[in-house]
């Protein structure tokens, strides 16, 4: 009589098996299941990160475009190169700006000098008719 119910729950465990046991095709469709999940599911965390981090960034270059402050001298933020050459065409520009300064006063004398002497020669030409 014991071996009655012993067998009958044997039976029942191993049809319990064949119903859950799977063949190789369906165990790898299911692996292939699990991984692209998995994948996908890293995928979209991966994405929100970014998303996350690019619109902290934007913001942070949103507020510092809103911050600048407007000084008299432009560029005065930027970085040590761009203000190096900032300052060589500063002084580029005032050597320029003074020799041409001084070619205009040298040009104006010897205008000046070319009209005195026409008066000149117009005041000897006068005398010679008269």
């Amino acid at each position: 009589m014991l071996c009655a119910p012993l067998t009958r729950s044997i039976v029942f465990a191993e049809s319990a098996l064949e119903a859950i046991a799977f063949d190789r095709g369906t165990l790898w469709l299911v692996a292939g299941f699990l991984m692209l999940g998995w994948v996908m599911a890293r995928m979209t965390i991966t994405r929100r990160r970014k998303g996350i981090q690019q619109r902290s960034e934007n913001r942070e270059v949103h507020r510092r475009l809103e911050n600048k402050s407007n000084t008299a001298l432009p560029l005065s933020d930027a970085p040590v190169e761009t203000q190096r050459w900032q300052v060589a065409m500063f002084d580029l520009q005032r050597e320029l700006t003074g020799e041409l300064d001084t070619r205009v006063a040298i040009v104006q004398n010897l205008l000046r000098q070319v009209d005195q002497r026409i008066a000149v020669l117009q005041e000897l030409e006068k005398r010679q008719r008269g």
